[in-house]
């Protein structure tokens, strides 16, 4: 059925509802928005009246043809002689279509969506009035922002459209802000397709069909001959020499026990063979090797603390430096979560606070899926502690325990041997070998930290976001840019708690 069915002119035209369209017949959504944005556009044009026209003859036969009226000529129009350019009564305007008219942009506003929100202002002015941001409050703040944001401009918004919102969210909420040095503020909700919204978005597009993702998920097929196209070779680099006296000082360590006499000479010869280590290590071997083959990492354990300081010189000491401060404020920063917060209501003021504020530290940044070996698998709060510390009972053997560990903890973590909250010794479980950490639960984690790096091995995927948290915004030795939005927004409310 056709306008001129319908009787439908111009006039008419800018008169039609949404409920006029689907009676004559036009049944698609999108046309009928389309539609009602060009009348709207029409209508508010009309309001401002008038327009001027150019004294020279226009060749626009639209205007051409309402000028020339019996007894005046459009060429001799004044300059400000203002006419109502009225469109011809016969003219019915065709289907507006995507291809070939551009749409009126649209933008989100979200101090005009959230005052509508279930809740009303209280929770809005609260976030407004807070310090430290609770995991809750940011939550909630994402989750009703991209609700309205997905009702606004679908869930394809434009990076631009991203970036703009998440702005406006610091802005509006300042205590919700990325205080990392060198970024804006706004990066852990939006930055180059990362970010709270981003990941919102993607949650919310998972509901989509198949057909309507404008990603869509490549076939397992798919995605391993894209990876046997990627392959390339890589030239091997150059393998430096090993010189007569590197292998002599090297299998003078290997085969001389440590003694009262001879350790000082240890400590020299191990500085003097750190680029031939090195070189060795970083060509992943496991941790048993490079233990076989350095074995006084294992009895002068002081030697694992010595090649991190041969790696960064100016860190080596951040962490037993700044701990003391800073796990209070990570104890009152994770009070913000309700996880976290029934762990820490569990130790009793006597308790090892240090252990407190590790605890709410794995339970505030936890990660609740974990890739191992390709494979997606879930990890409780309560598991992933077990991939940092495990109690056993004082009097244990200590070596059979550590050949005695499950298959699942493949990366270091420390046995505590002793009562959970108060252990007596703490040991570091590297492959099946336990290496003495001291009796302190600081200077444990601290040597098992730089375990890692030691011998170049991976941080247990269940306490990844804990590991990365420590090396950016304690040790700094990895650039806190490169974090994930959760961590960077959680040493943000670290930041942000005044002792």
């Amino acid at each position: 059925m056709s306008a001129a069915d319908n009787d439908i002119d111009y006039d008419v035209f800018l008169t039609l509802s949404e409920d006029d369209m689907k009676e004559v017949g036009i049944m698609s959504f999108g046309a009928r928005r389309r539609l009602s944005m060009v009348i709207k556009a029409a209508n508010g044009a009309a309001t401002k009246g008038y327009s001027q026209h150019d004294s020279s003859c226009s060749d626009d036969a639209s205007i051409t043809s309402d000028l020339d009226q019996p007894g005046s000529s459009s060429c001799q129009t004044s300059p400000r002689t203002t006419t109502r350019m009225a469109p011809s009564p016969h003219t019915v305007p065709s289907l507006p279509m995507k291809d070939n008219m551009p749409l009126p942009s649209k933008r989100f506003s979200l101090a005009n969506w959230l005052p509508d929100q279930p809740g009303g202002g209280g929770w809005i002015q609260s976030l407004k009035n807070c310090v430290v941001v609770s995991s809750q409050q940011r939550i909630r703040l994402v989750k009703v922002t991209v609700a309205g944001l997905t009702e606004t401009l679908g869930l394809y918004p434009t990076a631009s459209d991203k970036t703009s919102l998440a702005r406006e969210m610091v802005q509006m909420f300042p205590a919700v802000k990325d205080t990392t040095p060198g970024l804006e503020g706004h990066e852990h909700f939006y930055n180059n397709g990362s970010g709270f919204l981003e990941y919102k978005l993607k949650n919310s597009r998972m509901s989509l069909p198949q057909d309507k993702k404008k990603r869509k998920r490549r076939s397992r097929q798919e995605l391993e001959v894209a990876a046997k196209s990627a392959k390339t070779v890589v030239a091997e680099d150059e393998e430096e020499p090993i010189t007569p006296g590197d292998q002599e000082k090297v299998d003078w360590m290997r085969y001389s026990p440590p003694t009262g006499d001879n350790q000082k000479k240890h400590r020299d010869l191990f500085i003097d063979t750190f680029s031939f280590r090195r070189k060795i290590i970083n060509g992943s071997p496991t941790i048993t090797d490079v233990l076989c083959q350095f074995p006084r990492l294992q009895d002068m354990p002081e030697l694992i603390n010595l090649e991190f300081q041969l790696l960064y010189p100016d860190q080596c000491d951040n962490f037993i430096s700044r701990w003391g401060r800073m796990k209070e404020q990570i104890i009152l920063a994770g009070e913000g979560n309700a996880s976290v917060l029934v762990q820490i209501q569990k130790f009793q003021p006597d308790d090892n606070r240090d252990l407190c504020a590790l605890t709410a530290l794995a339970f505030a940044l936890h990660k609740s899926v974990v890739q191992v070996r390709g494979t997606s698998t879930s990890s409780s709060r309560e598991n992933s502690l077990l991939f940092l510390v495990q109690s056993i009972p004082e009097g244990t053997d200590v070596e059979a325990a550590a050949k005695a560990k499950k298959p699942v903890y493949q990366q270091p973590f420390l046995l505590a041997l002793g009562p959970a909250r108060r252990p007596v010794q703490y040991f570091a479980v590297l492959d099946k070998v336990a290496v003495p950490c001291g009796t302190s639960l600081i200077t444990a984690i601290d040597r098992l930290f730089k375990c890692h790096f030691v011998f170049n091995v991976h941080y247990s995927p269940a306490l990844l976001h804990f590991w990365h948290f420590i090396a950016a915004f304690i040790y700094e030795v990895l650039d806190p840019h490169t974090v994930k939005p959760i961590i960077r927004s959680f040493a943000s409310s670290v930041r942000a708690v005044e002792l």
